[in-house]
């Protein structure tokens, strides 16, 4: 089967990536949990998946605005590991990023203990 990867080096990837010293971007690992993971005893409706979505995304929007102003917005929903649950965040200047960086870093989010880069 084939093997699809978003980094230029294809199946040769570390995932040792040069990380820039400053950006507007802000990953946080892991922090989106979609309800369809804790179904236990039915599985979610698709508007029950849908609804938790946007009310995950309103509360991230919600808080990452008290930092600064937030341009884009992408929450990985994604099968591979590595992406899944991941949240990226473009702000309109460093020092937002930076801000919501050093705030969110380490907090807890659905019971999962945020890790911002």
């Amino acid at each position: 089967s084939p093997s699809f990867r978003a980094c230029r080096h294809g199946d040769k990837c570390s995932r040792v990536h040069r990380k820039p010293t400053e950006s507007k971007t802000v990953l946080f690992r892991n922090m989106y949990a979609s309800l369809a993971m804790y179904a236990h005893e039915r599985p979610p409706s698709h508007s029950e998946l849908q609804d938790h979505y946007e009310d995950f995304v309103e509360d991230v929007f919600e808080e990452l605005s008290k930092y600064g102003e937030v341009l884009e917005l992408n929450v990985c929903e994604n099968t591979a590991e590595h992406l899944n649950g991941n949240v990226y965040a473009r702000f309109g200047s460093t020092r937002a990023a930076e801000a919501a960086l050093a705030a969110l870093h380490g907090r807890y989010y659905f019971g999962r203990t945020i890790e911002g880069e």
